[in-house]
């Protein structure tokens, strides 16, 4: 009786396994906007509000460092004010695996800017900042 009941909770155990979604496992050890990447690495982060003076064009880096989300598909949505501008998808290779994009942000662009973080289609992360231009 033991034995059967073992077997059934092990069996039940594998297929559980088997179908959780790779981004279940994968998490997000660092996500930040940045004012560039050099070697893999995010430089000077940027804060809750970004500023621009009137005219000038300002380039926004979103950079994840992620962990066990190897042979899955990562994306950072872009969304002003909650309407997505451009989705950029990442193929991941590894274990730890760290990717970036970036967005200009021309004179008029202003308002609340997200991205997400998109696992084989669910968000597992979001991070927004707001985006004022100066006149």
């Amino acid at each position: 009786m033991w034995q059967a009941l073992i077997r059934v909770l092990f069996i039940g155990f594998l297929t559980l396994t088997a179908i959780t979604p790779a981004w279940a496992q994968g998490t997000v050890a660092r996500a930040q906007f940045a004012t560039d990447v050099i070697d893999r690495e995010p430089l000077e982060e940027i804060g809750p509000i970004v500023n621009v003076k009137y005219g000038e064009i300002q380039r926004v880096y979103f950079f994840t460092d992620l962990r066990d989300f190897a042979g899955s598909q990562v994306v950072h949505r872009w969304k002003l004010d909650g309407n997505i501008q451009a989705e950029i998808a990442f193929d991941i290779g590894g274990n730890r695996w760290r990717v970036w994009s970036s967005k200009r942000l021309l004179p008029g662009f202003d308002g609340k800017w997200t991205v997400d973080i998109v696992a084989d289609g669910s968000v597992v992360e979001s991070h927004s900042f707001d985006y004022v231009d100066n006149y």
